[in-house]
């Protein structure tokens, strides 16, 4: 009898990441694909059928359910990709219905930031930890709340969206249509963003030399000790400390873990994040709410999306007996 496995689905903007496990948790197979947006989502979701058809052969595995994260937002209940930013011709896209109409089993989607989320949780830095909240500061800032190892999604499924906090009134305007967002200060293309800004305002740079700053220059840059490198990096902090602040005080978890691109800056980040957050956080003992970086770097979203499926599993079973 072939060994029952899960399938993992993590969709990004750049690439997807796929693995097979078993229903105890052993990694049997695993593939990145770039993900090519201009193909739009069917030619996309054939080239991860396929991937997934493959490992199944060259593992003998048979496969009993499937989780996914895509990047939001998203539809759970109805399983479709309604219109996320970096995948622009998945208007309403019945992801779910597609893919379960491939393999026959039970299929389960839910957002991106949700699905890293469990994975720390679960794999990662969160283990141990009874409640937690998870936020991703990269091209953007999401976020995800777990209660007792269940994602808290709330009205719409949209709990947790930290980066679409308003921490500053009189901001800039954010895609989501709202002035102030974290997001407009704090992910990685706002920090570039301000970066450039400064530096055109001093007339020091030329257009190349703007255009090629990101997040990750402006880290390297702050760790050379260049001043408006530094300026614009503790205004970061400031408003980062503002956003994860205010959500701690609101849910009181047990831990913060900080993952995507800009938490790879370490402890530049989280030193002094945490230094500011607890001048914020007052009505509860900060101290024992611990902020750590996330663990599992790019393999958190997949690792999440295989607990989801597990968990399809699981409830299967339970409906059965």
């Amino acid at each position: 009898m072939n060994k029952q496995v899960v399938a993992g689905i993590d969709i990004g903007g750049t690439k997807i990441a796929l693995a097979l496990e078993t229903l105890a948790g052993e990694r049997v197979a695993a593939r990145r694909l770039p993900t090519t947006v201009e193909l739009g989502p069917e030619r996309i979701l054939e080239n991860v059928a396929r991937s997934i058809e493959e490992m199944l052969a060259e593992t003998g595995t048979k496969l009993t359910a499937i989780g996914i994260g895509c990047p939001g937002p998203i539809d759970i209940e109805r399983g479709l990709a309604l219109s996320p930013t970096n995948l622009p011709e998945w208007i309403d896209f019945p992801l779910v219905e597609t893919i379960k109409k491939r393999f026959c089993v039970p299929t389960v989607l839910d957002n991106d930031a949700n699905a890293a989320a469990l994975g720390e949780y679960f794999y990662g830095a969160g283990r141990g930890f009874r409640d937690m909240l998870y936020v991703t500061i990269s091209t953007g800032i999401g976020g995800a709340i777990i209660c007792e190892g269940n994602i808290h999604h709330g009205v719409g499924a949209s709990a947790g969206e930290v980066g679409h906090t308003i921490v500053k009134p009189d901001g800039r305007l954010c895609l989501c249509g709202t002035k102030g967002c974290l997001e407009t200060i704090a992910s990685g293309l706002s920090i570039a963003r301000r970066m450039r800004e400064t530096l055109a305002a001093s007339n020091g740079k030329t257009t190349e030399d703007l255009d090629r700053i990101t997040a990750e220059t402006v880290v390297e840059a702050v760790k050379k000790a260049d001043e408006t490198a530094q300026k614009i990096w503790d205004e970061t902090i400031k408003f980062l400390a503002v956003g994860i602040g205010n959500a701690i005080t609101l849910i009181a978890p047990e831990a913060v873990i900080i993952g995507g691109g800009v938490s790879e800056a370490g402890e530049l980040l989280l030193k002094p994040l945490r230094c500011e957050i607890g001048k914020n956080v007052t009505m509860l003992p900060i101290e024992k709410v611990e902020i750590l970086k996330a663990s599992l770097g790019s393999e958190s979203g997949v690792c999440g999306a295989l607990i989801l499926a597990r968990q399809a599993v699981k409830k299967m079973h339970e409906n059965v007996y």
